[in-house]
């Protein structure tokens, strides 16, 4: 593979990974919420569930993955169920005033595990992702010239994209984070959170 060809898909990641959407804004809702490392987490499940999609059309098993239905379905229930998870929270939070309660302490390995499985839930579920790895991928780049190592370059290139601009966003929500500490101010925040979250739940429902 030429590197024109590595350029070009650098180039479309970046495109993928800045352009906000559910993935983005479920990693903003996770660091007011838990904290970045928590955020953080969930931004790992979803670079290794598009890298699993990338894998897919590498592999040319996309045409498989077309007939695990049962599984997407899976996948699009426990996406959905985490978002709504978030938002029943944040609405919680706005109404009483009160921070929920963790089902897992914060930082603890069967909550990042959790909230890793649920990251990786996101871009099995979401359109976005899909498209761009199963249908727009193959059409710019010559799939049958990548090889193991350019396989492997391009994973690296994955990683090295995703994390500063999840890094990015997660910073900036942390800075808010600690400007969210007035009692009005993190009311209309819960319930921005709330509707965003809700609002993504819908659309991966109905798409």
């Amino acid at each position: 593979m030429s590197p024109e060809n590595l350029l070009l898909f650098a180039g479309a990641l970046l495109i993928l990974f800045v352009t906000p959407g559910p993935g983005i804004a479920a990693m903003i809702a996770r660091t007011l919420d838990a904290g970045p490392w928590n955020a953080a987490t969930y931004g790992a499940g979803i670079l290794t569930g598009d890298m699993f999609w990338f894998t897919l059309a590498v592999t040319g098993l996309s045409a498989i993955a077309e007939q695990l239905g049962a599984f997407w379905l899976f996948a699009k229930v426990v996406g959905v169920s985490y978002l709504l998870w978030i938002a029943g929270r944040a609405y919680w939070s706005a109404w009483t005033g009160a921070r929920p309660k963790p089902i897992f302490a914060t930082g603890s390995k069967r909550g990042l595990a959790a909230t890793y499985l649920a990251g990786i839930a996101m871009p099995l579920s979401n359109p976005k992702p899909i498209i761009f790895y199963l249908t727009l991928v193959p059409a710019f780049l010559p799939l049958s010239e990548i090889t193991p190592a350019n396989y492997a370059v391009m994973l690296l290139l994955m990683t090295v994209l995703a994390v500063p601009t999840a890094g990015f966003y997660i910073a900036l929500a942390h800075r808010a984070r600690d400007w969210l500490t007035t009692p009005q101010v993190r009311r209309g925040a819960d319930i921005l959170t709330g509707s965003v979250m809700l609002a993504i739940s819908l659309v991966l429902v109905f798409r």
